[in-house]
């Protein structure tokens, strides 16, 4: 499996198929996506770097259709995610992004979840859209907890935390969460939940809590084994109930220096920005079982 990291200013993903490890500021992880029909799925996953190499950002969503929704989605995430490359509030993003899916002649319900980490202060922030909640684990417990959204403020007007595309304009809140060396990071599309046993049974989040209660190895293998537990749940090796979508990151240790050191050097250095059409996706490498067809790599952002 191969190692994915990103440019200063950068915004990778789409809706392909993939199984990459992923190398972000202050934070080491594992992306995996599984469409249950074709190369090209529901789920769609997007990492962005801020132009000085500190602010990392993480939205996985999940689109309620197929085919030409989606892509239409995407190019709306895509577009938004890379003019807020350098905003640190992913509220504001959600918004913004919220208005774009909801003006398009192809809207759809869209949930999601975006994750903004920026490590010199080791500070996680989570927002949600309609999603299914990401979880955390803290090493020095060494237990995993969901990560429940904010509550609305008694003062705040109008719904909040609905899917993108309502066309409701909602409001969005935003959890914060500090962190330290060895905790980690789990979000997952509602396909991980909503695997069912050959008796009808739903995996739900009882069941993913089963899982990670079980695991006791390195974040890079975990991905392989919340598979390997939902292949033993369904009964089958081909996961064909829906979209499969999972990101998993484990804290380490911040780029060395100040950040102001770093702001400077990657503002003040070579780094130019990528044309705004140059959508790269992830690598789609790694066995990922039978269920995965690789597609070759395309400037295609879905």
């Amino acid at each position: 499996m191969g190692n994915t990291g990103l440019a200063c200013g950068e915004v990778r993903g789409g809706n392909q198929v993939v199984h990459a490890a992923i190398d972000l500021p202050g934070l080491e992880g594992t992306l995996y996506s599984s469409a249950c029909d074709g190369p090209h799925g529901g789920d769609i996953h997007y990492l962005s770097v801020c132009g000085s190499g500190l602010l990392t950002r993480v939205c996985l969503a999940d689109v309620a259709g197929h085919g030409d929704a989606v892509a239409a989605v995407g190019r709306e995430m895509y577009g938004q995610l890379r003019r807020s490359v350098d905003t640190m509030d992913e509220r504001r993003v959600l918004r913004a992004i919220d208005r774009r899916v909801s003006t398009t002649p192809l809207a759809t319900i869209t949930t999601a979840v975006m994750v903004t980490y920026y490590p010199p202060s080791r500070r996680l922030t989570v927002s949600y859209a309609g999603h299914p909640p990401a979880w955390f684990y803290t090493a020095a417990s060494g237990t995993w907890a969901p990560i429940d959204p904010e509550p609305a403020r008694s003062s705040s007007r109008g719904p909040v935390g609905l899917p993108l595309g309502t066309g409701l304009a909602p409001g969005f809140t935003r959890r914060r969460i500090p962190t330290s060396h060895g905790d980690r990071l789990l979000l997952l599309t509602d396909g991980v939940l909503e695997a069912t046993s050959p008796d009808g049974e739903e995996l739900g989040h009882a069941g993913l809590a089963r899982l990670l209660g079980e695991f006791g190895g390195p974040h890079a293998a975990l991905v392989d084994h919340l598979r390997a537990g939902l292949v033993a749940h369904t009964g089958s090796s081909v996961l064909t109930h829906d979209d499969v979508s999972l990101f998993v990151a484990e804290v380490v240790d911040a780029p060395p220096g100040p950040a102001l050191w770093h702001v400077l050097r990657n503002r003040l250095g070579s780094w130019a920005p990528r044309p705004a059409g140059d959508i790269r996706p992830l690598p789609t490498d790694g066995p990922l079982g039978d269920e995965v067809r690789p597609t070759p790599a395309s400037s295609e952002e879905s």
